[in-house]
């Protein structure tokens, strides 16, 4: 084998590494790199952690002061077959002592270390709290019912289904889906959303689920960096009427079972289904609910007729048979009294 002059000590040799023989090249070889002191950022309110020059929602424990040593570990291109050891020493909860193990190989050569580095946490404000602290929004999204106000249940599943998505999107990474503000009041709830991204999911979501429309409305509030920036009005509209909402429709008395993208209804009479769009249903005679209902005594039962007590005049009515009665002669049945007659209605349905 041919030998080879080292150009540094000028010792003879059969291999060069890096251009220098064995013992030279380990005399200023470095198999890792590690400062003495590592710095790293956490936000004292929620404990997301500064990375790479932006905020994650990975929280702060000694796992991740391991993982920010790892990042600031410089190992030596040519190592292989590295094995890592980490042992940390937990000072405060601000302060860790981390010794790094190292194994590796250089041109077949295994070799170890051993370096220490002391990490320091900072604890600053990250910018999705410094945010909510300032009450910063994007949009509003206003939950209101056409020509009623929202009910109370129609309130807590919209509610359930903003503070479901916005959980569902901060964990995909928009750290500005967050709520800054709410006002509730008879009418319906404003929602102040820091993202108008987040504000148009959860439009589509509870129209999707309740029925209804949006629509969005922007307005300039500010100017940064010469762009133009704008705050985005969202107006929910819930469907006029409601499970369980009794209504006349093309000479139809129908029950509200379900009321999302279509209406889907009950023939009080026949029992049959009944599908309707939102639009055209909207524009049905509201006739009551079970509550407007007065208990009518059931006198007799015939084929395809019912008599029963007017409950106002005690006189003797005939009615065309539900296909709901279950109840018998004598018992009491809940009936509504419209100007299209006498209504028998089924017992509170589970809408």
């Amino acid at each position: 084998m041919k030998e080879l002059i080292c150009p540094k000590c000028g010792s003879t040799t059969h291999n060069l590494y890096e251009n220098v023989c064995k013992n030279c090249f380990f005399k200023q070889f470095k198999l890792a790199e590690l400062d003495p002191v590592i710095s790293t950022q956490i936000c004292a309110r929620c404990g997301s952690k500064f990375e790479r020059g932006q905020w994650t929602d990975t929280k702060h424990d000694t796992n991740t002061v391991l993982e920010k040593v790892e990042s600031e570990l410089l190992l030596h291109e040519n190592a292989d077959i590295i094995e890592l050891g980490f042992e940390p020493q937990k000072l405060t909860p601000y302060q860790y002592i981390v010794n790094v193990y190292i194994q590796a190989e250089i041109y077949g050569m295994p070799l170890e270390e051993k370096l220490t580095t002391e990490v320091r946490v900072q604890r600053s404000v990250c910018d999705a709290c410094s945010r909510i602290a300032a009450g910063y929004y994007e949009g509003i999204i206003q939950l209101r019912a056409s020509n009623r106000n929202p009910t109370d249940d129609e309130k807590k599943k919209c509610d359930h289904l903003v503070r479901e998505t916005l959980t569902r999107m901060e964990k995909k990474g928009d750290r500005l889906a967050f709520i800054s503000n709410m006002s509730s009041s008879k009418e319906g709830t404003d929602y102040y959303i820091g993202s108008s991204g987040a504000c148009r999911q959860i439009c589509k979501i509870i129209t999707s689920k309740l029925g209804g429309e949006h629509q969005e409305s922007p307005s300039l509030f500010s100017q940064r960096d010469g762009k133009e920036l704008y705050r985005v009005s969202y107006a929910v509209r819930l469907p006029k009427y409601v499970p369980g909402d009794i209504l006349y429709f093309n000479n139809q008395v129908l029950q509200i079972k379900n009321c999302d993208k279509k209406a889907k209804c009950i023939d009080l009479q026949t029992g049959k289904k009944v599908i309707a769009s939102i639009e055209d249903i909207e524009k049905a005679e509201f006739l009551g609910v079970y509550n407007d209902a007065k208990r009518a005594v059931l006198v007799a039962i015939e084929d395809n007729s019912i008599m029963v007590l007017d409950p106002t005049n005690y006189q003797t009515v005939t009615l065309k048979k539900p296909f709901f009665l279950t109840a018998s002669e004598g018992e009491e049945i809940p009936v509504l009294k419209t100007e299209y007659g006498m209504i028998p209605i089924p017992e509170e349905l589970k809408a």
